[in-house]
């Protein structure tokens, strides 16, 4: 059986990559999302573009994420729905009936 050939050429590497060190960090700004989170607004038509996508699951994260830096308990009792049905709602292998998304979107655009 003969031999294959391979090739003597090395492929691309990241390590040939020259490196750009960063000493004053000017020009960096800090990007913390969960101050873009707590806008109700921004939330509201994230949820919204979601939904027009049939997003669901970005839906849900968005939502979830939302509620990670706001008062869940806040939101619940506005939107008149059980604590445990917005918890349930945000599983993974949550089912949220659009009574509740409803009820949700609306108090986030109130």
């Amino acid at each position: 059986m003969p031999r294959k050939k391979t090739s003597k050429k090395r492929g691309f590497s990241l390590n040939d990559l020259p490196t750009v060190n960063l000493k004053n960090r000017k020009g960096i700004a800090a990007f913390n999302p969960d101050v873009r989170l707590q806008k109700r607004e921004v939330v509201a038509q994230a949820l919204w573009q979601c939904l027009v996508e049939n997003d669901i699951a970005a839906f849900k994260e968005i939502l979830r994420s939302h509620l990670e830096v706001t008062n869940k308990d806040k939101l619940a009792q506005k939107a008149g729905i059980p604590r445990r049905t917005l918890f349930r709602m945000l599983t993974p292998k949550g089912n949220p009936t659009l009574e509740n998304l409803g009820k949700i979107i609306h108090q986030l655009c109130a």
